[in-house]
């Protein structure tokens, strides 16, 4: 994610406002401004610090010390636990008054809405209460994809969650379906103009981008697609430098970029970045070793680039890539490996925690998930579900939950949609 600095103080001010539960009419008539301007802004502060929507800024602000996690809005999507029963001692009691003040900090720390990870990684990083949810209610099934299918780019954009081309039972596809989570419905929108499956997507600045991917030939395309999804339309920017599919994608900072891939002959160990306002393309230092079908993320203000195939054993490598050190210094670093070498696993990174779900491993399918904590470098697993095995699924944040789409499962392509939900909020009320 970004760091602070890189917020214009207008746009941290709008940051706390959100976290603190205002709507985008309160922020402009507190700060005087058109409910318009506050959208621009709101969309500039999104793609800054990598987020999809309000939850998820409000997670920003308070792991980043913007805002007090007791001001963090009571109305963001809330799990509560048992109230906590307290019998307070009163003057009456002779208690001494020193015990009195104690216990009354102790009762105000309760009360103090903690946001934050289940997991050991957010001790470090916010205040968290330890709740009693099970791993198992952690896991929703929810409505499936009208169109089964696997090797699909999946982003999330204001609050909705796009799935774009893929490959059914049927062949390669450009079908393009929008999911609802508050109404857990599904509608179609605009077809890609070009079908491909093997593709990714990432959102820049309210447009999606989707670069590449494999034909219904076979072969392997270097069109780089863009879809507005206000305007449900799709145009084209410049070509890749090179055709690719099963890369790895991320935005960052406002650019789009890939790793690795297959070019249709070999596997790839290429870096490319796009820069939508040049309409781009321009060449960063390439991968420590080629993969293609590996998984990319966000966190810390770096990419993680996990896992993939190269023909042979499926890769544990995990590396953080350095955008703002390419050109400098040397921007790949080695980092704690995956337990297992997997390929075509969902990937996706919510609250600077990395989620890792299905994939291939030792030459099939597997159904384990796994989370990757950076500012620990360590991995450990994710219980609660059973699930059947399962590989070139997407996976996408949309906080306070992952979801899992799409994929194959015992070969065949699937319409799955499995959420889980990574963070949440636990409310301790004081009772009298």
């Amino acid at each position: 994610m970004a760091d602070n600095d890189e917020l214009s103080e207008r746009e941290l001010e709008i940051l706390r406002l959100v976290a603190t539960g205002a709507s985008n009419k309160e922020i402009a008539q507190r700060l005087v401004i058109s409910t318009n301007t506050v959208k621009v802004h709101l969309r500039n502060i999104f793609t800054k610090i990598q987020v999809a929507s309000r939850t998820e800024a409000a997670m920003y602000a308070v792991h980043h010390g913007l805002v007090e996690p007791a001001r963090v809005a009571a109305s963001l999507e809330t799990e509560t636990i048992p109230p906590v029963e307290l019998e307070l001692a009163t003057p009456s009691t002779q208690q001494p008054l020193w015990l009195l003040v104690l216990i009354l900090a102790v009762v105000s720390g309760l009360l103090v809405v903690a946001i934050g990870y289940y997991r050991q990684a957010s001790i470090q990083n916010a205040q968290v209460v330890s709740a009693a949810t099970s791993e198992a209610m952690r896991w929703r099934d929810l409505a499936g994809m009208p169109t089964p299918r696997q090797g699909m780019g999946v982003v999330a954009y204001e609050s909705q969650i796009y799935a774009i081309a893929g490959e059914t039972a049927q062949g390669v596809s450009g079908a393009v379906e929008r999911y609802d989570p508050t109404t857990n419905a599904w509608i179609a929108r605009a077809s890609k103009s070009v079908p491909a499956t093997d593709v990714g997507a990432a959102v820049i600045g309210g447009l999606i981008y989707v670069p590449g991917g494999r034909l219904a030939s076979g072969e392997v395309s270097d069109v780089l697609e863009i879809y507005d999804p206000r305007e449900d339309r799709w145009t084209r920017g410049a070509d890749l430098p090179v055709p690719m599919s099963a890369y790895a994608i991320v935005s960052f900072e406002g650019k789009l970029i890939l790793f690795g891939g297959w070019n249709g002959q070999r596997y790839l160990d290429t870096v490319f970045e796009y820069n939508p306002d040049l309409d781009e393309w321009k060449s960063r230092t390439p991968m420590p070793a080629p993969r293609a079908f590996a998984g990319a993320a966000l966190a810390e203000n770096k990419v993680f680039v996990m896992g993939g195939y190269a023909g042979g054993s499926p890769l544990t490598d995990n590396y953080a890539y350095l955008p703002t050190r390419d050109g400098v210094n040397d921007p790949w670093q080695a980092r704690a490996p995956l337990p297992d070498g997997r390929y075509a696993m969902g990937v996706a990174s919510i609250v600077d925690i990395i989620q890792v779900i299905g994939g291939v491993r030792a030459g099939k399918a597997t159904a384990s998930s796994l989370e990757y904590v950076p500012s620990l470098d360590q991995w450990q697993e994710v219980g609660g579900r059973e699930m059947k095995s399962w590989s070139h699924l997407s996976l996408v944040a949309l906080a306070p939950h992952v979801y899992a789409l799409g994929g194959l499962i015992d070969g065949q392509p699937t319409s799955q949609n499995l959420s889980y939900q990574a963070i949440y909020t636990v409310v301790l009320p004081l009772v009298r």
